[in-house]
Parts: C-alpha cells; structure tokens; sequence
C-alpha cells in the first residue's frame, strides 16, 4: 500500500511539474499581424519602410508616416525589426503612465491577464510574446510585439 501512495504521488508530482509551463501560456491566440504586416513579411514587400540611421540599429525601420496613436494611447514612435529580411519584432516607444494605462487596458481586454513584476507586464505563447514596461524615473516605456518561432 505505500508503494502505492509513492507511486501515485510521484505521478501527480510529475503531471503537475510538466504541466506547469503551459499555465504561463495565453488560451487567447497571438496577434499574426501588426498594422496589417504579418510576422515574417519580407523587407522588400513593404515599400514605405525607412531605416533607422542610428549606430546598432541595423536592421532596424520605421515608417516615416506612422500613425502615433495605438488604442487610446499616444505613442512616441513605432520601430520594425526584421531577421533574415522577414519582420519578426515591433517596438512601440511612448511617454507618461497614463499611456502605459492605456496599452496595458487594451492588452488585457485582448489577450487577458498576463504576468508582472514591477513595472513590466508580458503575455507568452509558445513562439510569441508581448512585452510592457515602463521606467518610473524616466516616465517612457515600451511595448514590444515579438515573433519567436522559426522564419521559412
């Protein structure tokens, strides 16, 4: 009979350890697109791109008429990363809590709770993840859309 309890217990021990990552998981599906680009479109199929003519930020772009509102929230900038010349990032750039309010109440509508420490917040899915954050002594954050699966 303790052999029994052992065994059973080591089985529940074993699902619940296994198990465990798919909790982190969003049920609602990733976005498969940003502002009408699909993760993983060509550099060359979007014509309105602009790079970014910063040092170290190669591969890096921005549309020179970007609209700067996302939801209700007013944004800085809007930033397209690409990979192997297949878009695979969006980094969003703005100023001031009340927009992080803003992004962050849209993002939960969408996608649910997600998980925080401190002053970021992300959802997670097995080849996406959407990051929050925001720098209280600066009063700017960032909100990044990443594609992390494999890009044909």
């Amino acid at each position: 009979m303790k052999t029994y309890h052992i065994l059973a217990l080591t089985l529940i021990l074993s699902f619940m350890a296994t198990s465990a990552p798919a909790s982190d998981y969003v049920t609602a599906p990733p976005p498969s697109s940003f502002r009408g680009l699909e993760w993983g479109t060509q550099l060359a199929d979007v014509p309105d791109m602009a790079p970014v003519a910063k040092a170290g930020f190669n591969n890096t772009f921005f549309r020179p008429n970007e609209n700067l509102k996302f939801g209700e929230a007013e944004i800085i900038s809007v930033a397209y990363y690409f990979r192997k010349d297949k878009l695979y990032r969006v980094g969003i750039a703005f100023k001031g809590r009340v927009n992080q309010f803003f992004l962050k109440d849209m993002l939960l509508q969408k996608y649910g709770p997600g998980r925080g420490v401190g002053f970021r917040y992300g959802w997670m899915w097995p080849e996406f993840s959407i990051d929050l954050s925001f720098d209280n002594e600066e009063k700017t954050g960032a909100l990044f859309y990443t594609f992390e699966g494999t890009l044909d």
